[in-house]
């Protein structure tokens, strides 16, 4: 892995993340010690010329490329460093680079070498180097450099590409790339950003928003201009919901300055799952992400906690535009399942009472079997037995078809599913049948009774209930008697304490 990573950077002259980047004050051209060379644009039409004293060779025969960082007045820039090794003969009068990116016409100089430098020997080694091609960051660009005169063998051809302002070296150092750095605070009470700029160009005044990032980073209102004196206030932005797109971006108020961001709610995926929505008319399910996602949507069915079964094959992809599933049953068990990079996650839009839909209701006695089917919409209905089977499906018995029914808005239908079947694996299965995707609602543990226990026999009831009733009889009938004891007794005092008058009375507690 390290080799192959290391042979596409000799190819592409791609300069490593951490590597060191030169600074200088001033570029120029710069040849071995002794040899006083010049540099000038250059411009040639001429066709290559061929040698035939070396041997189909190239006298440039290594040539590196470099980026470094010129500091002037304050501001810094990045210049391409190109330097050359090669072998100078007595015809050979200097050597061109040019330098080539999209969009933009080729740049070329040349580096001349004096005819009456007295340390030209033919053969020698020289070193050029020239570090005054102006680029911008994680620009590609296209080098060619040939000897002057052009001879065909003698051309060397490399791509590079500059580093990006994600270097270290260059973030910190080019004023380009200087974005400023942005820190932050949330008040999730208040729904409040707070947000602290530092490191900001010296003299430059800065713009801070909030913006949804998408391609582009849309903005939620107008930007605000910070004057550089102020930039020690803290500056606070309210919010509606902490989507995962919702960014603060910043950026100097310069010519083509670079922004900077920072998604504070970028991991909060779930507040995506809310914008569900419901047609009660259409009957369609739709999702629209409030943020550009890659997600997986799928329908599923709910029927054991934290699970959630797949229909199978019905799934929707969406990254930027909605999502529609058509006729769907608002079923309270009927979800949405959204899969993502990060996991997955499910969203019941019907659990709530937002979504009124159709109710059903069971009763059983002995094998007689009823089902009652209400609804808040016109709709339509197969219902019917089935029996569990050991790989928990329901299963229809053949001597038991389904019935279809149709069921008025607010109005409630009773099926009668007498077939005389008791047992404890059947079970009543409903699902709709006028939409496209539905759940099948089962209801089972009917509670069956036996016919022997529903037809009792008068004898045995009698001996089975005659004692306890006549217990029950006696202690009734003792009670009642002495009940009309009781209420004699004090019935007779009170009429004697009315008959004897009040000196009799009087007498007879004196004798007393």
């Amino acid at each position: 892995m390290k080799l192959a990573l290391f042979l596409l950077l000799s190819v592409l002259q791609i300069e490593p993340r951490n590597s060191t980047i030169r600074q200088i004050q001033q570029c120029g051209v710069h040849c071995s010690e002794g040899l006083h060379c010049k540099s000038r644009p250059y411009l040639s039409l001429s066709r290559c010329k061929k040698h035939q004293d070396w041997n189909n060779g190239t006298n440039i025969h290594n040539a590196s490329l470099s980026s470094v960082v010129r500091c002037e007045e304050g501001k810094c820039s990045l210049n391409l460093n190109i330097a050359i090794m090669m072998t100078l003969y007595a015809d050979i009068r200097g050597v061109s680079m040019c330098v080539h990116s999209a969009g933009m016409l080729g740049r070329c100089q040349i580096a001349t070498f004096p005819h009456n430098t007295k340390e030209r020997i033919p053969g020698k080694e020289v070193e050029v180097q020239y570090d005054c091609f102006s680029v911008r960051p994680g620009q590609d660009v296209l080098v060619t450099l040939n000897t002057v005169p052009n001879f065909c063998n003698n051309v060397w051809t490399q791509k590079y590409i500059i580093p990006e302002c994600a270097h270290e070296d260059i973030r910190r150092t080019v004023t380009e790339c200087i974005t400023g750095e942005l820190t932050y605070t949330v008040n999730t009470t208040k729904r409040e950003i707070i947000v602290i700029v530092r490191e900001v160009p010296e003299d430059a005044d800065y713009n801070l928003r909030l913006c949804l990032k998408g391609r582009t980073c849309i903005g939620t209102g107008p930007h605000r201009l910070i004057k550089n004196q102020d930039l020690h206030i803290n500056e606070s932005f309210l919010y509606s919901k902490a989507l995962p797109c919702l960014c603060i971006e910043g950026w100097p108020a310069t010519t083509n300055a670079r922004r900077a961001q920072v998604c504070p709610f970028k991991n909060n995926m779930e507040e995506l799952w809310s914008g569900v929505t419901y047609d009660h008319y259409t009957q369609t399910l739709s999702w629209k992400p409030a943020c550009p996602v890659k997600a997986v949507v799928s329908l599923c069915h709910a029927a054991v906690p934290k699970t959630c079964l797949d229909f199978g094959n019905v799934s929707l992809s969406s990254e930027r535009h909605s999502v529609v599933f058509s006729t769907v049953d608002p079923h309270p068990q009927l979800c949405m399942k959204f899969t993502t990079e990060a996991g997955f996650w499910i969203e019941c839009p019907f659990s709530s009472e937002r979504y009124p839909g159709w109710d059903l209701k069971v009763a059983s006695k002995a094998d007689q079997h009823w089902a009652e089917i209400s609804s808040w919409f016109p709709a339509r209905f197969a219902v019917g037995l089935c029996k569990m089977s050991s790989s928990a499906t329901c299963e229809q018995p053949e001597e038991s078809p389904f019935l279809n029914i149709s069921v008025a808005k607010m109005k409630t239908s009773v099926v009668n599913l007498s077939v005389g079947m008791c047992d404890a694996s059947i079970c009543i299965q409903v699902r709709r049948l006028d939409v496209q995707f539905a759940i099948q609602e089962l209801r089972c543990n009917l509670k069956c009774s036996d016919q022997q226990f529903v037809q009792w026999n008068k004898s045995d009831v009698l001996k089975k209930y005659a004692l306890p009733l006549a217990v029950f009889v006696l202690a009734f009938v003792m009670a009642f008697l002495a009940g009309n004891v009781t209420l004699k007794a004090c019935g007779d005092k009170k009429s004697r304490s009315r008959t004897i008058p009040p000196h009799v009375e009087h007498q007879q507690k004196q004798r007393l």
